[in-house]
């Protein structure tokens, strides 16, 4: 896999009560492999034109995601495991559960795609559960 690459991430909740909300996110980004884990880098912004910086790492065994901006979101994702973080919004603080149910990770030269099924809690109720697809992909940036 190159160094640039493109970033995609594809996500469907199916929330309580709710109609399906599928949301996608595509990014430039870079890529390397340390050992048996996968690391993207990548800047999303928002609206208002402020940029996070994100970092994804994934390996068979795990997926994380971390954000860097006002509230550092970090979320890890263990299959048949809860994971729990404090997240902080303008409005006040929420406790985000997390339980992976699986995780699968295909691996080609130039593609790698991960799969993730998880449950999502805010403040001990359950509020959905999500699937997310992560795939990338080698590029030639221009300069």
């Amino acid at each position: 896999m190159t160094k640039n690459v493109i970033i995609s991430l594809t996500g469907l909740q199916y929330a309580v009560e709710e109609e399906e909300a599928p949301i996608e996110v595509i990014n430039f980004g870079q890529y390397y492999k340390k050992g048996d884990k996968h690391y993207l880098l990548y800047e999303e912004t928002d609206e208002s034109g402020r940029a996070t910086k994100c970092r994804i790492k994934v390996s068979e065994k795990e997926m994380e995601l971390q954000k860097r901006d006002r509230s550092n979101t970090r979320l890890l994702f263990l299959p048949g495991e809860e994971y729990l973080t404090g997240y902080e919004t303008p409005y006040g603080s929420l406790l985000v559960g997390v339980n992976t149910h699986s995780l699968e990770l295909y691996e080609e030269a130039e593609f790698l795609r991960a799969t993730l099924k998880y449950g999502l809690d805010i403040n001990g109720e359950k509020t959905g559960e999500c699937t997310l697809v992560l795939k990338v992909q080698s590029c030639e940036q221009s300069a």
